[in-house]
Order: structure tokens, then sequence, then C-alpha cells
């Protein structure tokens, strides 16, 4: 290919790429953020070596365990946005061990004042990075989601390590922040989270290999600067029993129970005593209520609808049996059409436990819940978020019956929330990706007009990605 024939293929490429007509291989869709590279205002080391001396206008930065040396960093953070990832880059001259990072609780000190024995002491540390020569990358979104003054300290974990000071110039420490524009909204959802205190796989809650990563997955929504957490039913296993969620989902997701929209899944009406912890002996999902209250919704019915930025959500309920059905003329089939009529949104999202369309064991289609979908299809809504099986599945736009429809609904399978994973089956008409061995959360960005997701794992490589426009 000679260089002109080159440079026209490139141009082709870029321009299909932009346009949105290919997507590169390993690559998900375009984020819509803003990036902002914070320097410190002020930066200084401290030594029980010299308790007394001022090391303000050193061009280095020390730790060490012997002597005591910490070094200080102060930021002051403008956010126009909700944050959705900080990064404190610093850059390590020498030196052999690892550093830790806190955050200081004031920022009141003085660059040109701070000695050891004035220095304020720092909070418990969040992270330990090993030292190597060049730049280091620490993750501190938990500690950056308000606007205002911001101090962190690095210490010694173990040896001595030197960086480079804001005196460095290009070298200079940097919070680089990630915000999603003004307008925008980001939520995350996933089904079928936390174990049951008394399983043996809970494990003091650290989990196994394979059973109860609650924590884990609670890890990516605590400091994430989202608007919203769709739990999409059976948060809490193994009958939702009140005493249960709070041993188990509330130490780990309840961290962001204020942001959290349920759903019932068929494991909150589990009967007791011996399906699991504090079960309602009528099989009644009274510790899901108890423990959610009026985030819940109507405790007579399950379902309920909100807004959040431009977006109109529909929680639904489909333990279908519980509730008097949920075919056509139904309670809450009646409530559905009233709802979808009285806020005819440019973009909206139900969620629910019991998927329509699934790959995995539990059902390859649910035709139970065939009302809802044909009056969401008619209403033209985006997207359909489900739980129940352990997996984790998208499908492409299809119309009630499962047919091929670019006007239709995508639909997500999200039951990894950290319970367990089930294993596949059939694979079914429009099935476009699928993962059983990997637990995580999918992260919508709500905008205006349409919506990035991205599903995030708690750990390993498996992700999924895309864009798609509201109707």
């Amino acid at each position: 290919m000679n260089r002109v024939t080159r440079r026209l293929a490139i141009a082709v490429l870029a321009g299909l790429v932009s346009a949105g007509a290919l997507t590169l291989p390993g690559r998900g869709a375009p984020e819509r953020s803003a990036l902002v590279t914070v320097r410190p205002l002020a930066d200084s080391f401290v030594s029980s070596a010299g308790p007394r001396r001022n090391f303000g206008k050193a061009r280095t930065l020390r730790v060490a365990r012997s002597p005591r040396e910490r070094a200080y960093l102060r930021f002051r953070l403008q956010q126009t946005g909700s944050v959705r990832r900080a990064t404190l880059r610093i850059y390590v001259l020498g030196g052999r061990g690892s550093f830790k990072l806190a955050l200081v609780p004031s920022s009141r000190w003085s660059e040109r004042a701070i000695t050891y024995r004035n220095a304020p002491i720092p909070g418990r540390a969040v992270s330990v990075t090993r030292a190597h020569r060049g730049w280091s990358q620490i993750d501190v979104t938990p500690l950056v989601q308000r606007s205002g003054l911001v101090t962190l300290a690095l210490g010694a974990s173990r040896g001595a390590i030197r960086f480079a000071s804001r005196e460095r110039g290009a070298r200079a420490p940097r919070i680089v922040v990630d915000t999603a524009s003004p307008g925008e909204s980001v939520i995350a959802a996933a089904g079928n989270i936390a174990c049951d205190p008394l399983s043996p796989s809970f494990n003091n809650g650290v989990g196994t290999a394979t059973e109860c990563h609650q924590r884990a997955t609670s890890n990516l929504l605590v400091g994430a600067g989202l608007a919203g957490v769709l739990t999409l039913g059976d948060a809490q296993y193994a009958c939702g029993g009140y005493a249960a969620y709070q041993q188990v989902f509330n130490p780990t997701w309840g961290r962001v129970k204020a942001l959290v929209h349920p759903v019932l899944g068929n494991h909150d009406y589990r009967p007791g005593p011996l399906a699991g912890t504090d079960c309602d002996p009528a099989a009644l999902p009274s510790g899901y209520l108890r423990y959610f209250g009026t985030a819940a919704g109507d405790p007579s019915r399950g379902y309920y609808s909100f807004d959040i930025g431009a977006w109109h959500l529909i929680a639904l309920n489909t333990n279908c049996g519980e509730i008097g059905g949920c075919g056509p003329g139904t309670a809450q089939e009646v409530w559905l059409r009233a709802d979808l009529a009285a806020h005819p949104s440019g973009c909206t999202l139900a969620y629910m436990h019991h998927p329509r369309f699934s790959s995995s064991w539990e059902q390859a289609g649910n035709t139970d819940l065939d009302a809802f979908w044909r009056d969401l299809y008619a209403a033209r809504v985006e997207l359909v978020l489900a739980g129940h099986d352990h997996v984790y599945e998208r499908f492409a736009p299809q119309d009630p019956n499962g047919k091929p429809d670019p006007m239709g609904i995508r639909e997500f399978v999200v039951g990894t929330g950290g319970f367990s994973h089930h294993p596949f089956f059939a694979v079914q008409p429009n099935s476009v990706v699928r993962n059983n061995t990997t637990f995580g959360v999918l992260k919508l960005t709500l905008l205006a007009g349409g919506y990035d997701w991205r599903f995030v794992p708690e750990a390993g490589a498996f992700t999924d990605a895309g864009s798609g426009s509201c109707r």
C-alpha cells in the first residue's frame, strides 16, 4: 500500500469510527467526559530527624520509616460534574520500598511553616503502592468527590523513597480528574448480591473464589460519583431477612444506601424458618420493606417510578404469582400503561428482577412478562435491566416477540452482584454478549438524548461497552 492509499484508508476508517458505523476491536464507546489536571497549591515533607525544620522549598519530597518522614500535598479542586475517576500522578526519583497514601482531615498548614512537630496527622491509609522510578498512578476517586481544599499524605510502608516536588515543573505531582459533563447522570446496576451470613461461602465476609463477592462489587460503587444505584432483585439471600440485610448487605452495598432504588426478587418472598437468616414465616418481603423503607415505594405494590436527570425510570415487580399476576388488565399492568402515558419522556429505562429473555438455565423466555414488554415497546422505552439469572448478557434491540428491531428494546441481564454464577444453555436469538465468570456492575451514563453503557468487573479483564440513542 503506497503512502497516499494508506492516508486515504486511515481517513476513511477514522470517519467510520467517529460516525458510529464501526467499532474498533477491544474498544468500547467513546467516553463523554472532561479531564482536568490539578497541580498542588503547596507541598512539603517533614522528618523526625529535624522535627523543627521546614522543607517547603525542597525540590524533593521524601518518605521513610526511619527516620520517620512524610510528604504532604494540598490541592484545590473545582468539580463541574460527577467524578468518574480521579488519579494522583507522582514522579518517583529514586529509592526502594512501597509507599502508602492517606487523606489528611485538615488543610490548614503552610508550605513554608510545616514541620514534623506541627504537621496534621493523616487518616487511615487507603492504598499502598510499590515504588518504581518514573510516574506512579494512584486511584484517589473516593477522596476527591467535592470541590474545595484536599490534603493528601504520603508515608513509607517500607524502605525510603524520593519524589519530585512541585518545584520540579514538568515532574510536579498532579491529580487528573475525569468528570461527567453537567447534565449527565451516571448510575450503576446489578442483582443477586449478598450471601446469607450463615452460608459456608460467606466466610466471615471474605467469600470464596466463586461466591459471596458482595464486598468487592460494592467497592465499585463507593465514591464513584453515582446519581443512583439500581438493585435488580435478590439483594440479600437467602430469604431477604431483615437481620441478614443488616449483617451482610448493609456493610457492603449499604454504604451507598442513600442512592439505592431497589426492586423485589423472588428470594425476598422465601418462607422461613429453614431458608435462611430471619425469614418471614408468611413468606412476605418484610425484611426488604423494613430495610429499604420509603425507597421501595408503596409497600403494598413493590413497583414505582422516578426521574434521574433527563430520564424516566420504572421499577417493576415481576414476582407475578405474589402480586396477582402481570398480564393484561392486572393492577400493575394498568399502572404501567398509565405511568408511561403520564411521563412521555424522551428517554425511559425499566428494570425488574426476572428477565423476559435469557440464555441461562432459569428460563429461555419468560412469557409472564409479555404484557409489560408490549407496553414498554409501544412507549418506545430504550432499556430494560433484569437480574435473577446469575450472568451478564446483553441483547440487541428487539420487539416483544424476540425479533430484531432497531427501534426495539435493548435488554441487559446483570445478575453479577456477587452471590454466584449460573451456566448458559441454549443461546437465545439476538444475544450479543454473554459472561458467567465475572462479578461486577453495569454503569450507565444517562445523557439528554442517549446513553453509554460499560460493564465494570470487580476483577478480571471482561468488560462490555457501547452507546445508544433515545427515540
